[in-house]
């Protein structure tokens, strides 16, 4: 038996306009084809294949994935894609891409290495996103221009991650899973800093996330070579040997190494080397780049902000202050506002 599903690429701003000639790779083949010129394109697949992933690509646009399922068949399926923003040059691969908002392009390498783009680890990513995005309109800016940045090198290694399991396998349980329990740890403190039964949760998440017999100070090294922007050792598996380049320009992009190279690294150290993890956090949300973003103008939604800035590291005062002060050094006009907040408290 086998089952037939279809896939129609539109323009996100007008799904009248169908996206002709885009790119479609299919993750269970690693073939490609292209959208017809009613932007579509029909996969047939055994019985025996209940999903598979594909990722789309078009001059002009963000990418972005989609997962397929057998409970699809006989179906259309619509993806949209997001024009590139405004002054990105689309035949330069490292100019900033954007992010893909709430397509499935936002997640590209927790999809690929998860399987899907409807993944339990996706919804998690995506709940806290959104949560954090509902919670402060700085926090929603700092999102967006983290991935925008880390649209420069997500979709390429995402593609390649769908070709080789082995290494799916490798960044799932090297980093994605790490992250994800750093993510929600970081969540909790932030949201709910008087649920001692939550952090502690939480906190042994962490830990099981980060198993030894992973080989926690490999990891380590591994990610401070990236940072140092040094050769990564001959014995290092070859795939992530040509992910080396990618990894560390992405290792010098702000927003995308304080989101991801930052924590992972902050994980494994504290799950190998028994530190203080929520500590940690604090230090980590302290060192947020907050910096490259405007403040609020109007005063009542400043003060607001601000208010739930401070909230965020309520459970760790001493980088509150931390956060004060370099908000404080960033934001000068609005100095008596961040006092007025309370993070010299």
């Amino acid at each position: 038996m086998a089952w037939t599903v279809t896939l129609e690429v539109v323009d996100c701003s007008s799904a009248s306009t169908k996206l002709v000639g885009a790119t479609v790779l299919d993750g269970s083949t690693t073939t490609s084809s292209t959208t017809d010129t009613n932007g579509r394109v029909t996969f047939t697949k055994d019985d025996s294949l209940a999903s598979f992933i594909v990722k789309v690509n078009l001059h002009a646009y963000i990418g972005a994935n989609k997962s397929l399922s057998r409970a699809q068949n006989g179906t259309v399926q619509t993806l949209c894609l997001n024009p590139l923003p405004t002054g990105t040059d689309p035949d330069n691969p490292d100019a900033p891409t954007g992010h893909g908002g709430d397509t499935d392009g936002g997640c590209f390498i927790v999809s690929a290495t998860t399987g899907s783009s409807e993944s339990a680890e996706v919804m998690r990513l995506r709940h806290l996103r959104d949560r954090v995005a509902m919670a402060s309109r700085v926090g929603g800016q700092l999102i967006d221009e983290i991935y925008r940045e880390y649209a420069q090198f997500s979709p390429a290694i995402a593609a390649e991650l769908e070709r080789n399991v082995m290494t799916q396998k490798a960044v799932l349980w090297g980093a994605v899973r790490p992250l994800l329990a750093w993510y929600s740890l970081a969540g909790v403190l932030a949201f709910e800093p008087t649920n001692q039964k939550a952090i502690d949760l939480a906190t042994r998440d962490v830990a099981d996330a980060c198993p030894g017999y992973l080989g926690g100070e490999a990891i380590i090294g591994l990610l401070e070579v990236v940072r140092a922007g040094t050769p990564l050792p001959a014995d290092t598996n070859p795939l992530l040997l040509e992910f080396a380049p990618r990894l560390q320009a992405a290792a010098r992009l702000r927003c995308a190494s304080w989101a991801i190279l930052d924590p992972l690294l902050r994980t494994w150290r504290s799950a190998t080397e028994r530190l203080d993890v929520a500590d940690q956090v604090g230090q980590w949300l302290a060192a947020a780049p907050l910096d490259v973003l405007t403040p609020p103008g109007a005063p009542d939604v400043l003060e607001a902000e601000l208010h739930t800035l401070a909230g965020f590291l309520s459970f760790k005062p001493l980088a509150r202050r931390k956060l004060g002060e370099r908000l404080t050094a960033a934001w000068p006009d609005v100095a008596g506002a961040i006092a007025r907040a309370g993070f010299g408290r």
